[in-house]
């Protein structure tokens, strides 16, 4: 039996945008060629002695469509998930069944399933050996789960399927899962619908064991859960990187602004290698008094800034922008408290609405998307009708952003947490 797997194809920001190329190399995360999630390494994972298959990433390599194959499995996200139908289409017309899974197709099946012969609903350790047994048996079902494992029937990726090809991957992270469900409803995250709002974490020795396998130093946490202030939450990431201390590592975390701020915290964080800390603002309280100008929280977040920031930790900020109570002035007051806050590395995106998310139910019920073309759902198009200004404000108060920032930013600044890269040959500050 013969298995293609595929990461379809998305659009980045310089595809849009040619002309933000003249911004500072890696000014932001968008900038690099990431490699690619970790559905079809889990999947790889999970692949029997006796199955014959492969991986292709639609970003660097082109899909043989005319492959002799058994099974066609397509892992994506809603951005990918244009180029995902074209290829479903593609195979089921020469015959070829076609799986679908991940996030875009769990939140919204009835779409996918225009274009596949079966869907898998959420996470796949619980799903893949039953979807292996029925299509051995000619049988596949046109749907399969949601069901959810436990963290110890979790799968640990298979490592370095898309990083030793000469892809041009220039920054290659280990991504390492610590936590799945959320009980917080983000107005652009899906994460609740896709894994449930129940926090479920590893243990952290599996967590430490497994990063201490890796052969990289960069490790990547994806979930931003760990900086909770629950004290239960808290308990845990403490136990995780006063373990991470002893090992050669650069750890790079994520959150939402109202993080878990507490000093002996930071403190434990900073001793467990962490190097940066991706924040994404604009929905929580915090941020929402940044955005508007009010002195206090700004102050509160500088507070906040300064703290991580002097313990070696770069505060990464990403803005979104484009909610119903941004109004034209708010990208200068972003950038006024990006020089306030010695804010180095940021990121600007359109705060987009995803399906399965808040944000998508409220713009649908209110008849203000424009249009489901997946593709264009990348946090780099308007894609609905903002309520303070139009279209092209928002589109040029985005775009503005990221020039008017880097203009003033040092290269060699930016990348600091980024050793691998800011130790590259032909690397210098561009002029904008």
């Amino acid at each position: 039996m013969k298995i293609r797997l595929i990461y379809p194809r998305f659009e980045r920001f310089l595809e849009a945008y040619p002309h933000l190329a003249s911004i500072p190399t890696i000014g932001g995360l968008w900038k690099y060629r990431m490699p690619p999630a970790l559905g079809t390494q889990i999947l790889a994972a999970m692949m029997p002695d006796d199955v014959e298959w492969g991986i292709t990433d639609q970003n660097v390599t082109e899909v043989d469509l005319d492959e002799d194959v058994d099974l066609v499995g397509i892992s994506f996200f809603t951005p990918q998930a244009s180029a995902a139908y074209a290829l479903g289409d593609a195979f089921r017309k020469r015959g070829v069944p076609v799986i679908m899974g991940g996030m875009h197709p769990s939140i919204v099946p009835h779409d996918a399933r225009l274009h596949c012969d079966s869907v898998c609903l959420g996470e796949v350790e619980a799903l893949w050996p039953e979807i292996l047994a029925d299509l051995r048996a000619g049988r596949l079902a046109r749907t399969y789960g949601p069901r959810t494992p436990t963290a110890e029937q979790w799968v640990r990726p298979r490592r370095g399927l898309f990083d030793d090809r000469g892809n041009g991957y220039d920054w290659k992270p280990s991504l390492v899962q610590v936590a799945r469900g959320c009980p917080r409803p983000c107005p652009f995250c899906n994460l609740p619908e896709l894994q449930g709002d129940l926090l479920r974490f590893r243990r952290v020795e599996d967590v430490v064991e497994e990063i201490r396998t890796l052969e990289g130093r960069d490790i990547y946490l994806t979930e931003d859960v760990i900086m909770f202030r629950a004290s239960s939450i808290e308990q845990y990431t403490i136990e995780l990187f006063e373990r991470l201390a002893d090992l050669d590592v650069h750890v790079f975390i994520t959150s939402a602004l109202v993080f878990n701020a507490r000093p002996r915290f930071l403190d434990v964080l900073a001793r467990g290698h962490v190097r940066a800390n991706y924040v994404t603002l604009g929905f929580d309280p915090l941020s929402r008094g940044v955005y508007e100008g009010d002195a206090k929280l700004i102050e509160a977040t500088r507070r906040q800034v300064d703290a991580m920031q002097e313990r070696g930790i770069r505060f990464h900020a990403a803005f979104a922008v484009g909610f119903d109570d941004d109004d034209p002035g708010i990208f200068e007051r972003i950038l006024r408290f990006c020089d306030d806050a010695h804010i180095i590395t940021a990121e600007f995106y359109v705060a987009t609405p995803f399906p399965g998310t808040p944000l998508h139910r409220q713009l649908s019920a209110e008849g203000r998307l424009h249009h489901e073309d997946w593709s264009r759902y990348t946090g780099g198009h308007v894609v609905y009708r903002p309520k303070q200004m139009t279209e092209q404000q928002l589109l040029d108060g985005f775009l503005g952003c990221w020039t008017e920032h880097y203009r003033k930013q040092d290269v060699q600044r930016v990348l600091a947490p980024f050793d691998h890269v800011a130790r590259a040959p032909g690397l210098a500050r561009d002029a904008i």
